[in-house]
């Protein structure tokens, strides 16, 4: 199987992004793993603590290639982590963290905080993640687990499924979702005839932001055509961005769904997004 994955941040209303994402892909050893934090408002620092704990996670994947991926290794990622973070700022500073770590056909899911991780699988949602927020007694809602300095509270939950092709793992901040906004955001990412779900996610995100606003979307595919000869495939061209290169084929679809998915996944979330233009043949 193949792994495709897009994403979007944006500061929406608020003067700067405290929200970060954080990506390894790891093929040699057939991993991948997608971290987002959403640094916490009311405290200091908030892009300082999510860009740190993101970046220091997906940092020990690749410090550790040997390791397989457990929900101990998770554990030993996050205590790592959290000893740094504490070593880092002696001022209070606080983050959310969601991840997704896959390798083969196992992903392991964690989160602290109110970041979301949902599960799709033949357009219903098969896992979602429980926020871990409580009330006061005058009715505000906190966070009752993250990365906080100087607190023991950052234990993930840690939810371990075994992935099928047509699979899709959505994780978001607060901002994407939040404002009575999870009815839209649901039917945008279960709409069975839309192009690319992150599209829909993201006008959603728009739709009445109040805060920032980041997602990633994971999706799990089938492995590409091993003969790139074979007539009738759908193939990916690219060049550079201001360069009068002849395009080079670089990705093979087997339909026209999976090839203009991928067109808008690249072309639209991708991180080289600026540097390439695309184009689809056939």
């Amino acid at each position: 199987m193949k792994i495709y994955h897009g994403l979007f941040s944006d500061c929406g209303p608020r003067r700067k992004n405290e929200d970060y994402i954080a990506v390894r892909e790891m093929p040699e050893q057939g991993r991948s793993v997608f971290v987002l934090c959403d640094g916490m408002g009311g405290h200091n620092l908030g892009d300082v603590a999510s860009k740190f704990v993101a970046e220091h996670i997906c940092d020990y994947w690749t410090k550790n290639p040997e390791r397989r991926d457990s929900g101990k290794k998770i554990t030993d990622a996050c205590d790592e982590t959290m000893i740094a973070y504490n070593n880092k700022s002696r001022v209070e500073m606080g983050t959310t963290m969601a991840m997704a770590a896959i390798e083969g056909n196992k992903a392991l899911l964690a989160h602290c905080g109110d970041s979301r991780i949902c599960v799709i699988r033949n357009h219903e949602i098969i896992y979602q993640s429980t926020e871990h927020v409580a009330l006061t007694p005058e009715g505000w809602p906190i966070i009752t687990r993250a990365f906080f300095t100087g607190r023991d509270s950052y234990t993930p939950d840690i939810k371990e499924i075994e992935v099928e092709i047509g699979d899709m793992i959505f994780i978001c901040s607060d901002g994407v979702y939040g404002n009575g906004k999870w009815s839209a955001l649901k039917d945008a990412l279960l709409e069975e005839h839309c192009v690319y779900q992150l599209s829909g996610a993201e006008e959603v995100a728009k739709e009445k932001a109040h805060d920032n606003y980041s997602a990633i979307l994971i999706r799990i595919c089938e492995d590409a055509p091993e003969d790139t000869t074979v007539p009738g495939l759908f193939k990916l061209r690219r060049r550079a961005n201001g360069s009068g290169d002849k395009f080079e084929y670089f990705e093979f679809f087997r339909t026209r769904k999976e090839a203009y998915s991928r067109l808008v996944e690249l072309s639209d979330y991708g991180t080289e997004k600026n540097l390439f233009q695309y184009g689809i043949t056939r």
